[in-house]
């Protein structure tokens, strides 16, 4: 593995900030609040290296498990990870991993290629968080995902548009102040 760079590190730290501040912009609804954290999820993978990404996402939820109110609606701790929504929360990593590999393998800056890399994006976040949200539910998974995925899936997609177009733009300015 490839050690990082102070650069990746600080811009690591900036996105678990930015995922927590974008957390806390929040629609409630019945079982899932509607929030912005998948947007910075997104972002973080568009601009951060595979690894710092991944870490990053890594202790954003390491903040909010020991209490630090980060996650929807300034909660925090082992409940919210391991509760209703843990399963979407617990893909994070895995989404801006993914995320950074396939924008630094495939799609570039492209846009309708990045906005495909964020459609893929979403698929372990659907599949594992909806998944557990039918265990913790007790309920079947065509049944959670019709209460905790279906709907969120447009607002899903436009938080995948914002990144792909933000994405390319936002990293030219981060290279010219460095």
């Amino acid at each position: 593995m490839k050690k990082m760079t102070t650069r990746e590190l600080t811009l690591a730290a900036l996105f678990v900030a930015v995922t927590a501040v974008l957390s806390q912009i929040v629609i409630p609804m019945p079982l899932v609040p509607f929030n912005l954290a998948v947007l910075a999820v997104f972002l973080c993978g568009s601009l951060l290296p595979k690894g710092a990404a991944l870490l990053s996402q890594l202790c954003y939820l390491l903040l909010g498990a020991i209490g630090v109110p980060v996650y929807a609606q300034f909660s925090a701790g082992p409940s919210v990870l391991f509760g209703v929504t843990g399963g979407y929360l617990m893909a994070y990593p895995v989404m801006a991993w993914l995320v950074a590999l396939l924008i630094e393998k495939w799609a570039g800056d492209a846009f309708w290629k990045r906005m495909a890399v964020m459609v893929a994006a979403l698929l372990p976040c659907y599949l594992f968080g909806t998944a557990w949200f039918a265990i913790y539910m007790k309920k079947g998974f065509v049944e959670a995902a019709m209460a905790a995925c279906i709907p969120y899936i447009p607002f899903d997609l436009a938080k995948g548009v914002v990144a792909a177009y933000l994405g390319p733009r936002v990293q030219r300015r981060v290279k010219q102040a460095a």
